[in-house]
């Protein structure tokens, strides 16, 4: 049984068609990369699943269970978490505050010896009472990873977790996501073709809301159809 089971999802604002039939499943402990040009559907995917957002057709389950109709705080309870291309963080905050309401949101969130854990695993022990709002971008990604990582998830979307990192940065950022595999199963959209290729066992392309491609980060980057449509114009 997929630990996310998404079938013929259909989206639509106004008369612009956002995802059309697009079904999408992703078994426990796969890493699942998501590509595709801007506009082509990928975060509004991301948007349904979780809750944001009710689409005009189709079904999605998680961990054997309808979403259908759930709250994204109640679907986040559930163990299905996502960040954000803008990084969702209080930065009026501290470190340690921003941690604390994660925590009261959190269903079964990890005890207080897990959460030490996570705080040195995603690095940020030394700023726990540093203001999230002085954070570097790349503190700020780290600081949101770790504030679904304290509420004990099952599936963490990523929503470009490399976007607007240095060299030096993306590389650092890919290191830790592959050893965040190892605690919870990841889905990954992203433009770094980079961070794709050495985290996704399998990736889904979407274009124009539509599933072109579906297969191994292998033959899915060297098929001449989404070369073609997409990676031509795409940080490679």
């Amino acid at each position: 049984m997929p630990l996310l089971d998404a079938q013929t999802i259909t989206m639509r604002f106004g008369g612009v068609v956002a995802l059309r039939d697009v079904t999408v499943t992703q078994s426990a402990n796969e890493t699942l990369g998501m590509i595709g040009p801007n506009g082509s559907g990928k975060t509004t995917f991301v948007n349904v699943v979780t809750g944001h957002l009710k689409p005009q057709k189709g079904a999605y389950r998680f961990d054997g269970t309808s979403l259908i109709g759930r709250k994204p705080n109640r679907i986040a309870g559930a163990g299905l978490t996502r960040t954000y291309q803008a990084v969702r963080i209080f930065r009026e905050l501290t470190t340690r505050e921003n941690i604390a309401t994660a925590l009261v949101d959190a269903q079964a969130p990890l005890d207080e010896q897990g959460v030490l854990e996570a705080i040195d695993f995603v690095g940020l022990g030394g700023r726990l009472d540093a203001n999230a709002g002085g954070m570097t971008l790349y503190e700020q990604r780290r600081l949101e990873l770790l504030m679904r990582l304290v509420q004990r998830p099952k599936l963490i979307m990523l929503d470009e977790p490399v976007g607007g990192l240095s060299a030096g940065e993306v590389r650092a950022m890919i290191t830790l996501l592959s050893r965040l595999k190892s605690r919870s199963t990841i889905f990954v959209i992203e433009h770094t073709m980079k961070a794709i290729r050495e985290l996704a066992d399998r990736v889904v392309v979407l274009l124009a809301g539509e599933k072109i491609a579906d297969g191994p980060p292998s033959d899915i980057l060297s098929d001449q159809r989404v070369i073609q449509q997409y990676l031509g114009s795409a940080d490679a």
